[in-house]
């Protein structure tokens, strides 16, 4: 595996774990509702984005593109809440985002 490669999945994993750990914390604080619902997507399609990285899908670059969307989106809710769980989970997202998007720009995820 390339070191850009592994950079996106550690990103990836990082974010996925942040999100989940918000989605439950979140549960509990109706204030979070809609951060609650967007940490889970956040996960899962990162969770996906991870596993077409892995294989090197063909469709790898469109998975990238939609998930540093969803990190971004995932982010900016984050910030609106003070808690340490929505502050990590901005801080992994950013960083996901930020790995998708570099990913999805050079060839080496290109099949």
């Amino acid at each position: 595996m390339l070191p850009r490669q592994q950079h996106v999945l550690d990103a990836l994993n990082s974010c996925l774990i942040a999100c989940e750990h918000l989605a439950l914390t979140g549960l509990e604080l109706p204030e979070l509702h809609r951060g609650v619902r967007l940490s889970r997507d956040c996960a899962d399609l990162c969770r996906l984005t991870a596993t077409f990285v892995m294989r090197q899908a063909e469709h790898t670059v469109h998975i990238l593109r939609e998930c540093a969307e969803l990190c971004r989106s995932c982010a900016d809710e984050c910030t609106q809440f003070s808690n340490e769980a929505a502050r990590t989970c901005t801080e992994t997202c950013r960083r996901a985002e930020d790995a998708c998007r570099t990913a999805f720009i050079t060839p080496t995820f290109a099949p």
